[in-house]
């Protein structure tokens, strides 16, 4: 059986600030059900195709699809790209007729019944062992209906299949990197220190209900065991002589004692090795950040939000009683030696210029090294789309929501903005933050800081001062 999989063409907003500054990152969900078709269905051939990273239009992926024959095409749909990713899929139908065309991803999980005018089936969750079950039906010849977590049509009719159990990371085979280009792919340029750098992920599942989130991958958090991760970094370090890894962990250090445990196990490997992560404020202490730095750390990116009380309570972040708040995870992480990134989101339901101002304050208060802000996204199945929809604050209908590019892109009424002028607002926020005179002293004579503006300087002045 020929297998093909795609990630489609997408990109940024205008407003984007990440739009110049050419972040890509490996398409690992693909790749690792790349690899478990290869290990579950011998004699199978699967090729991917990153259209991000290649620059591939839908019609390049057609002719790709064209000279390739697959019998199967699965292909990522992103809420935010639905369009795009329908022009692909199509371009594959009608350059490979009677190919099967399985949607999955975000959206595909989501909404699969926005999928299905263009997809045969649609898969929802996690991947890997649904798209083999369903390749191998395909293959016998068999009834899809014992196939796992797949939606399809029947008639006008949606019909779904009994969910597949979430894997166990430990017997995941690791991505199957080798069926793309490595070197084409970077994360943002505060994101990295060194190269070659890659993508990781140890973790799925995340048991918070933050009111913005979809929670893809479910509630019950689930690990990789630290052995299981170390030897994946060996390979990476061994095979494609990678020198920094981003761990892309929604909540890296929830499992306190498994980090611990991997930190303890990295430090004895000495590999040379860098590495990054993304947690949330209330899961770090002084102890657990001496040993991530320990153990080759340079950088925690802070999924804070919500930089005032009020907001962490209107967006249900849920902090842990006696937790660090963001001000102080940030002191913490400072002390230990790592450089510092949060996110925040501005606009929530409510939040007028006033309230905005004082959240800007407590921004600068905190004072991580690199911020970042977002606007609220309505994705589909959270509160923020529920109550969005039931006040009346969706500023588009629903083909356009599925096609709005990123989260700089208000979609949610704000309170006392246009649209334009909360854009305007945030670009101000950013020119506020990183044209501080006491942030510039502290840090533009640093090596680190002098490397970032020479390689990206054109792309965040462009973005602060030009770009509309």
């Amino acid at each position: 059986m020929r297998i093909l999989l795609v990630n489609p063409p997408h990109g940024f907003s205008a407003h984007n600030p990440f739009r110049k500054a050419g972040l890509k990152l490996p398409p690992l969900g693909l790749l690792y059900v790349a690899a478990s078709l290869r290990a579950g269905l011998p004699g199978a051939v699967v090729e991917v195709l990153d259209a991000p990273a290649l620059g591939l239009t839908a019609g390049d992926i057609g002719r790709e699809a064209a000279a390739f024959r697959p019998n199967l095409a699965g292909f990522t749909f992103y809420t935010g790209n639905l369009s795009n990713s329908k022009a692909a899929a199509r371009a594959v139908k009608a350059a490979v007729p009677g190919v099967f065309i399985a949607a999955g991803g975000p959206h595909a999980t989501l909404r699969p019944d926005t999928c299905l005018d263009t997809a045969d089936a649609a898969i929802a969750g996690e991947g890997e062992l649904p798209f083999l079950e369903l390749a191998r039906a395909l293959q016998a010849g068999a009834s899809l209906d014992q196939v796992p977590s797949l939606a399809r049509l029947d008639g006008k009719t949606l019909k779904r299949s009994a969910p597949a159990a979430p894997p166990n990371l430990d017997q995941l085979p690791p991505p199957a990197r080798d069926l793309v280009d490595l070197r084409l792919y970077k994360p943002s340029p505060a994101g990295y220190l060194r190269r070659p750098v890659t993508t990781m992920v140890t973790s799925r599942g995340c048991p918070f209900n933050c009111a913005f989130c979809s929670k893809i991958s479910g509630t019950a958090h689930r690990a990789q065991s630290p052995a299981v991760t170390l030897a994946e970094i060996r390979s990476l370090v061994s095979v494609y002589g990678i020198r920094e890894i981003s761990f892309q962990d929604d909540v890296f250090t929830l499992d306190r004692a498994r980090v611990m445990a991997l930190c303890a196990l990295l430090k004895e490997a000495a590999l040379d090795l860098t590495w990054s992560c993304m947690t949330r404020a209330d899961l770090v202490d002084a102890e657990l950040l001496a040993a991530m730095r320990g153990a080759g750390c340079f950088s925690i990116a802070y999924g804070v939000d919500a930089a005032l009380p009020e907001s962490a309570w209107a967006m249900n972040k849920g902090y842990k009683p006696g937790a660090p708040g963001p001000a102080e995870a940030v002191r913490l992480t400072k002390a230990a030696g790592l450089e510092t990134r949060a996110y925040y989101l501005l606009g929530w339901p409510g939040e007028d210029r006033a309230f905005l101002d004082k959240t800007l304050a407590e921004v600068k208060r905190i004072d991580a090294d690199f911020v970042f802000f977002a606007v609220p996204h309505p994705f589909p199945g959270t509160a923020l789309m529920e109550k969005a929809a039931k006040e009346g604050l969706l500023l588009a209908d629903e083909a356009a929501l599925f096609d709005a590019a990123d989260n700089t892109e208000p979609l949610v009424k704000p309170c006392g903005f246009t649209p334009g002028e909360l854009i305007e607002y945030i670009r101000g926020a950013y020119k506020g933050y990183y044209l501080r005179p006491g942030y510039l002293a502290c840090r533009l004579l640093s090596p680190r800081w002098l490397n970032l503006a020479a390689r990206h300087a054109a792309a965040v002045l462009s973005f602060l001062f030009r770009d509309r």
